[in-house]
């Protein structure tokens, strides 16, 4: 009995005191468990998220190229050389243009062009055994769909090395196919970027295709068996998977990433792996820190409490001021939605990360298309360079305000738009992206044109009765009508000189709407720049010596040939004499013609009053500035402006210096004829 009682006290006392510690110890036990299976979840997915970048970043640069090499292809098809060189089965023009493709970008291996029938017509670099191409699959499925096709990896015509074919049909002005373009894209500099990617555990990343074939892969090149089992990641198109797997060449467990992608008709998976072994070192690390940090848990738990108390506290706060710019954001959504102005919010790089509701309706892109790509998208190329001209002063801080320009539509169609770029800055003020508001103003450039072509009929309609009328007064004042008292001649002479005002006028008002409209054109030929000179200068020498003035030509012995419309290029610089004739009361006006830096020069000099600076930053616009030095009977106030259009139109420009009380320098530039 008494050996029963103390085996039972004993119990007791072993069951007070170990229920207390398993109840303290089992919340460390969960925690440490907890926490090394947290830490291996982590391990997995920073491993999943650097295999994930590598995987997005080589399938991005892999559409990209292959999407711009097919571009490039569709562009080289499509031009009305490449077209007639086809139908004219014009062999060197073809190779040139092949060789030119071919050295400008060095991942083509080959480029090389068949008919029809799927006979070479012309290659670069040229090939010699291979002749005929009708019974390639490629070639096969351009006929079919017409559409350009991407084949899968093959060996070059003329050489070993590993490439993807890329056909593109060529088409005659009938939509007929004369002919198919094959560029044979080299695998090599993909293999070659994929050695340069670095895994932070080892490993590597490679591409392989629907059919287990190696694309390119770091070590072992391209156009192999590859031995894994690839198909059930192509079947799961658009889901991105993670596993452990024994690579079939490295002959290690790996922690790998399959992502799978679409390149035209093919299927490629793209893997990024890193050995488990590497990736889970740190684990065997882990084990016995949280061992040691076990032990003090229990101490720490108030501590813990007190922490969790106060962040709990915070978390509230921050709760509160999430949820007022939760509403402040709904509330800027709900405006931006409603809007019949497009609102595009950019990064800096120009990608589109928002897209209103007026934004689908004027571009014709929904937000789900064109959300990640680029603004290029919806800005033709030669307008790309006065958005980047901009990008300064938007990251400076500073707005662009109502600048007008024009976009291009999904269905290709220009947009003329009126665009406000706004810039966007984080909370320290630094800017992040752009904001762009544009509006569609196709009606108020219709009624513009409306406008112009409006005047421009009227114009048209008034120029025949004015000519018919100056006619007959210049019949009456020659006497065929039989002699003229003399009490007629001074009003037949004034109504000669409104006419004649009124011509120009009418004739300056005609150019400038068929500016406006795009419809005047000008002729360029070989031509003295001295006969220009001389054209001009006819008809003003009596009313500069009526006024008393000198006329001085100088550099008129110069034989100075430029490539320019002849008329127009007179017309230009009669306007600068007529006004040196108008504002000259003393001294002279001189006209000389001299050649500088590839362009034949025609300044035109007076030392009349001169002009303000205000005018001069205005002088070649409809609007320029109105004043006693620029008014004149019978003026327009459109004769420089048409003068500096007709100038561009020709490739030339007119540059002008003036002092107030000294004089005034035109100077007309035209290029010289080559």
């Amino acid at each position: 009995m008494p050996k029963t009682k103390q085996k039972s006290g004993s119990s007791k006392f072993r069951l007070r005191w170990f229920l207390p510690f398993v109840a303290a110890l089992m919340p460390i036990i969960l925690l440490s468990f907890y926490t090394y299976r947290v830490a291996s979840e982590s391990i997995q997915d920073l491993v999943h998220a650097e295999n994930l970048s590598a995987t997005s970043d080589v399938a991005q640069l892999l559409t990209q190229d292959i999407t711009n090499t097919v571009g490039l292809m569709y562009a080289v098809a499509s031009v009305p050389g490449t077209v007639g060189a086809v139908e004219k089965q014009d062999v060197i023009a073809l190779i040139s243009r092949m060789r030119a493709l071919v050295i400008a970008d060095p991942k083509i291996e080959q480029a090389f062009v068949t008919d029809a029938e799927g006979r070479l017509i012309a290659g670069h670099p040229t090939i010699e055994h291979e002749k005929e191409f009708s019974d390639r699959e490629w070639f096969k499925s351009v006929i079919k769909t017409n559409k350009p096709v991407l084949s899968g990896v093959a060996y070059g015509t003329n050489s070993k090395k590993s490439v993807v074919p890329i056909s593109v049909p060529i088409f005659n002005g009938e939509d007929d196919i004369i002919g198919i373009l094959t560029f044979e894209y080299g695998t090599s500099h993909i293999v070659e970027s994929l050695k340069n990617l670095k895994l932070t555990h080892g490993g590597n990343v490679f591409v392989v295709d629907q059919n287990n074939i190696l694309v390119a892969h770091p070590d072992a090149g391209s156009n192999k068996k590859w031995k894994g089992d690839i198909s059930k990641f192509i079947q799961a198109e658009g889901v991105i998977y993670t596993v452990e797997h024994v690579d079939p060449l490295m002959k290690k467990e790996m922690l790998a990433t399959f992502l799978p992608i679409n390149i035209g008709s093919n299927a490629w998976v793209i893997v990024a792996q890193q050995p488990t072994e590497a990736a889970y070192a740190s684990l065997r690390r882990l084990r016995f820190n949280i061992g040691i940090a076990g032990g003090f848990l229990t101490l720490l738990t108030f501590v813990l409490v007190i922490g969790l108390a106060r962040m709990s506290s915070r978390i509230q706060h921050l709760n509160v001021e999430l949820t007022d710019k939760n509403i402040k954001l709904s509330e800027t959504a709900s405006i931006v939605r409603s809007s019949n102005d497009a609102i595009i919010s950019l990064t800096k790089d120009g990608t589109i990360r928002s897209w209103n509701e007026a934004a689908n309706k004027i571009y014709g892109f929904s937000e789900e298309e064109i959300i990640g790509k680029q603004m290029s998208l919806i800005v033709p190329e030669d307008k790309m360079a006065e958005h980047k001209d901009m990008m300064p002063k938007l990251l400076s801080g500073e707005a662009v305000q109502d600048f007008e320009t024009v976009h291009i539509g999904k269905d290709k169609n220009e947009v003329p738009v009126s665009v406000t770029l706004s810039p966007v800055e984080n909370e320290r003020g630094k800017v992040i992206g752009v904001s762009a508001t544009c509006r569609d103003i196709t009606h108020r450039k219709e009624m513009q044109q409306m406008k112009d072509d409006f005047i421009g009929f009227v114009s048209h309609q008034l120029k025949a009765p004015i000519s018919a009328l100056k006619w007959t007064l210049e019949m009456i004042g020659d006497g065929d009508y039989g002699k003229v008292p003399e009490t007629l001649k001074e009003p037949l002479s004034s109504m000669n000189e409104v006419v004649s005002q009124n011509s120009h006028l009418v004739g300056q008002i005609l150019n400038a709407s068929r500016i406006d409209r795009g419809v005047i054109e000008v002729e360029t030929k070989p031509i003295s720049l001295k006969a220009i000179a001389e054209r001009a200068v006819r008809d003003y020498k009596i009313p500069i010596e009526q006024k008393g003035l000198e006329l001085k030509l100088v550099g008129f012995d110069q034989n100075i040939i430029v490539e320019a419309d002849e008329e127009k290029s007179a017309e230009a610089v009669k306007n600068s004499i007529s006004n040196a004739v108008k504002h000259t009361e003393k001294g002279s006006i001189t006209v000389e013609i001299k050649s500088e830096n590839g362009f034949g020069i025609v300044t035109v000099t007076d030392t009349g009053e001169g002009m303000e600076k205000e005018m001069l930053e205005r002088l070649f616009s409809r609007n320029k500035v109105k004043g006693k030095n620029t008014a004149a009977a019978g003026s327009s106030g459109l004769g420089l402006f048409i003068a500096k259009k007709f100038m561009e139109l020709q490739k030339g420009d007119i540059m002008v210096t003036s002092e107030l009380g000294k004089g005034t320098v035109f100077s007309y530039r035209l290029p010289l004829a080559k």
